[in-house]
C-alpha cells in the first residue's frame, strides 16, 4: 500500500521531499486522506508562529507576480542568538511567536511568513508608495522595540528590515524579488541594526 500526496506547487513538493521522514509501522491508518491533509498543513504553516512557511510564501509570490505589484519586506531579529544563549530556546520561541502575532496585527493587509530561524517576510500586493511603506515599517519596528523593552528576556532585541518592490512589467523571478529584499536587509544590518533599508541596484 502506498500513500500518494498530490500538490500543484513545486515549492510545496520540494518542502515535502526535504522534511518528511518515512517510518515502517505494523499498521497503517484507514484514513490516509487525514495524513495527507496534515502533511500539507505542515508544508504551508509554520508550527511555532502560525505564519506561512517559506515555501507557501514562494507560491503566493508566484501566483501574483505576473499581474500585481509586489512589495517584499524582509525582517530579521537583532541579537536573537543572545536570547537563546542566556534564557534558553523557550524564551526565543516566545519572542518569535510574539513578533509574528504583532506583525499580523499591524499588517492585516499583508501575507506574512516565517522564512526560518529569526527571519520573517511580509508581502504587500498592489501599488505602494515606497517611502510611505518604509515609514509604516519603521513605525512597526519601533512598536516591537518598545514591546521587547517591557520584558526581561527580550529587552535586548530589535529588528532590522529590507524592502524591495517588483512590478509585472519587469518580470523578476521569485528568487530575484526575495534576493533584493535580502540585500536591503543586509545593508540595514551592516549599518548598525535596528534600521530599515530600501533596495537599490547598487546593493547588488
Amino acid at each position: 500500500m502506498s500513500l500518494n500526496i498530490y500538490v500543484k506547487s513545486e515549492n510545496i513538493a520540494q518542502y515535502l521531499k526535504e522534511n518528511i521522514n518515512i517510518f515502517v509501522v505494523d499498521e497503517l491508518p484507514d484514513e490516509q486522506n487525514e495524513y495527507q491533509k496534515r502533511i500539507l498543513e505542515m508544508a504551508q504553516q509554520d508550527y511555532l508562529t502560525g505564519l506561512a512557511t517559506r515555501w507557501y510564501l514562494q507560491d503566493f509570490i508566484e501566483s501574483n507576480r505576473h499581474e500585481r505589484n509586489i512589495t517584499c519586506i524582509y525582517f530579521d531579529l537583532d541579537n536573537f542568538k543572545g536570547i537563546n544563549d542566556q534564557f534558553g530556546h523557550q524564551a526565543g520561541d516566545r519572542a518569535l511567536a510574539a513578533t509574528a502575532e504583532m506583525m499580523q496585527n499591524e499588517f492585516p493587509d499583508g501575507f506574512a511568513a516565517r522564512m526560518g530561524g529569526d527571519e520573517f517576510m511580509l508581502v504587500l500586493l498592489g501599488k505602494r508608495d515606497i517611502m510611505s511603506t518604509a515609514k509604516r515599517v519603521t513605525d512597526f519596528m519601533d512598536k516591537l522595540r518598545r514591546y521587547y523593552a517591557t520584558t526581561k528576556t527580550m529587552k535586548t532585541l530589535s529588528v532590522s528590515a529590507g524592502i524591495s518592490q517588483s512590478v509585472p512589467d519587469v518580470g523578476k523571478t521569485i528568487d530575484q524579488i526575495i534576493h533584493e529584499a535580502d540585500r536591503a536587509l543586509y545593508e540595514a544590518k551592516k549599518s548598525g541594526k535596528s534600521m530599515c533599508k530600501v533596495y537599490q541596484p547598487s546593493m547588488g
